[in-house]
């Protein structure tokens, strides 16, 4: 029984990590309460989860607030992006589902390529949307080279962007005809579910980190890793990676 509770036990693991991702969904949901904050929260709550799956994150709050300084300019200035975006999508699905007055279009086949063009944009755009906040957290560049990277990523790991999008999509659809389940909400799930899908974000990840440089920051927990401008002799789809302390 001692061993069963000793602090290298399974259980015990297993209790920490609960615990830290309880820490780190509340951190998440009270400091994104602005709404305008979502886009940096996102970032710092996948800038944790992905040191912790590999073990490298010691302190929750330090890392989370010290990602979200970091980068909430950027990912600002994303979501902001993101939001224009989604509107634009949204007024244009209601001009062409004729919920708009005084709209009328040539034919109806033309109705349908517009609908089918209009979707397949907006899936495009989700893909991008799906790696972007991972990228910028894990990644150091402008916010044209990270959403250009993260639709790159979206469609060379389609399994990720799927299991990802299901995943998200999920936990909103649940929160949004369960509202009881928003205190489980508060506590744990967004957490969980970054988690989860860190453990896919870190196998992708790590085809854009050279190994030499891995190998060289084995132990250490404060490294975080950068793309840098793009290699264009090597590659054209995506950038060099270096690392900094």
């Amino acid at each position: 029984m001692g061993k069963f509770f000793s602090l290298d036990s399974p259980v015990m693991s297993f209790l920490n990590k609960v615990a830290d991702l309880m820490i780190l969904n509340l951190l998440y949901f009270f400091c994104s309460l602005p709404i305008i904050t979502i886009g940096a929260t996102t970032t710092a709550l996948y800038y944790v989860t992905l040191k912790m799956v590999r073990n490298e994150e010691s302190y929750i709050v330090k890392g989370f607030f010290k990602s979200f300084k970091q980068n909430f300019k950027q990912a600002t200035v994303m979501w902001i992006i993101d939001l224009i975006i989604l509107g634009i999508f949204m007024a244009d699905f209601a001009v062409i589902t004729g919920k708009v007055g005084g709209v009328e279009f040539p034919s109806t086949t033309f109705s349908t390529i517009m609908k089918v063009l209009l979707l397949s944009a907006a899936i495009l755009i989700l893909f991008t949307f799906t790696f972007s906040f991972p990228v910028l957290s894990k990644f150091d560049n402008t916010i044209k080279n990270t959403y250009k990277n993260s639709f790159i990523m979206s469609i060379r790991h389609f399994p990720t962007t799927i299991v990802t999008i299901i995943l998200w999509g999920v936990c909103l659809f649940l929160l949004a005809v369960m509202p009881q389940l928003l205190i489980f909400a508060v506590i744990l799930l967004f957490s969980v579910i970054a988690y989860i899908t860190s453990m896919l974000f870190v196998k992708n990840f790590d085809k854009y980190i050279s190994t030499e440089d891995m190998e060289n920051t084995t132990g250490i927990d404060d490294m975080d890793w950068h793309v840098n401008k793009e290699n264009e002799e090597n590659s054209q789809e995506s950038d060099t990676v270096k690392s900094e302390s």
